[in-house]
Parts: structure tokens; sequence; C-alpha cells
């Protein structure tokens, strides 16, 4: 105490200024170090909850079965699961206007031609409900669009909904086509199911990788 009062006044100013500001900056860099733990913390709650968003927006059902006739049918699981997505919202029940049947949305006829290509012979329209026999009845069929098109997904996808007879024509037509691929899609509801399709396939692909992968 006896040093520090022999110090000139000016001195003493000086290092209690000194003071003042090591105090401050050390505030300072508490309150950014606290700071930048919020923000980290915000971002990291952010893109859960986004992510959370996202799964919730693009559900996953029936995996098991999705998985199992995807390989039995060597077609893209996140292909099949977009398609579901689209066509009834994993809702197996769902009938359309058209009277497409259950979650990848199979017409009667259809179902029935695919029942006979399978060699299944006791099948009824009512088993499109099934979750099973639907998600293996649509693999088989996108199997047979992908094969009908060279394997070119955006053309069995459009096939899917518009059938594939419209889509011959199409590929036919110079309109349409160039060098053997859909070029623009005449029919506005298609060409937004198509559009659609894709933007599942990439959120599915994204989401659930370890699901279907």
């Amino acid at each position: 105490m006896a040093a520090t009062r022999g110090k000139p006044a000016g001195q003493r100013k000086s290092q209690a200024k000194k003071k003042r500001r090591k105090s401050a900056n050390i505030k300072w860099g508490r309150a950014i170090c606290l700071g930048l733990c919020a923000l980290v913390v915000l971002s990291a709650l952010a893109w859960q909850l986004s992510w959370l968003l996202e799964k919730r927006a693009y559900k996953l059902q029936y995996s098991a079965e999705i998985k199992e006739y995807s390989r039995e049918f060597h077609v893209d699981p996140y292909l099949v699961a977009a398609i579901i997505h689209c066509e009834s919202s994993n809702r197996h029940t769902v009938v359309s206007r058209a009277g497409a049947k259950g979650l990848m949305q199979i017409m009667p006829d259809t179902g029935s031609w695919i029942a006979e290509k399978l060699g299944e012979e006791d099948f009824t329209e009512d088993e499109l409900f099934e979750p099973k026999v639907n998600i293996r009845f649509g693999c088989w069929y996108l199997k047979y669009l992908l094969d009908s098109f060279s394997g070119n997904r955006k053309t069995a996808v459009a096939a899917y909904n518009a059938g594939p007879g419209n889509v011959r024509k199409w590929l036919n037509d110079e309109k349409y086509s160039k060098g053997g691929e859909l070029d623009r899609i005449p029919f506005k509801e298609t060409a937004q199911y198509v559009e659609r399709v894709q933007r599942a396939y990439d959120k599915y692909t994204k989401l659930y990788e370890d699901e279907l992968g």
C-alpha cells in the first residue's frame, strides 16, 4: 500500500485506466464467446428442426416392403418411395376418381394384367389395398416401364402417370422429343407429376439413406 501511495497521481490513473480497459476486454471476450456458442446451438437446433419438418413432409412407411420388392424387381427403392408419396401420400386405402387403388395407385385392369404376368391366379382387385400386394405389383410395373423406355427414369415416370401408349406417341413426335428422349410433355398434369416425383426422389435419397440404402 505504501508503494502504491508513493506513485505519482498520473501513473496511478494510467494503471487504473489499463485495469478498466483489461476488464472491459475480458467482458467483451466473454460476451462474444457466449454469442458464438448461442449461434452454434441455434444453428444446430434450426438444422434439426428443418430435418424433422422434412421427414414429416416426406414420411417413409412400408420400408420393409419397398426394400423387398424393389430388390426383387431391380428398381430404385427411393423411386418407389417417391411414387408412393406422390400417388397416395402413404394412404393404402385411397381410391382415385379414375378408380386407381392403393399406395401406388394401380388401376384394377392393370392389376389383373400384372397378376397374370406374375402367375397370381386368385387375384382380386381389392387386394390392391394390401400394401404388400400393391407395392409388389407397383415395383413390377415400374420395372416394366423402365425396361420399355431404355431405363430412362423421367420417361418411365411420365408413362406411370399418362400411360405408356401416350408416351410412345410423344417419343415419335418431334414436337415433344429429341434424340429418343422426352423434351416436352404436352399433358400439364404429367409434366407436373414428373417434377413432383423428382423432388420427392431427391428428398427420400437425402433423408432415408440408412433406411433404404
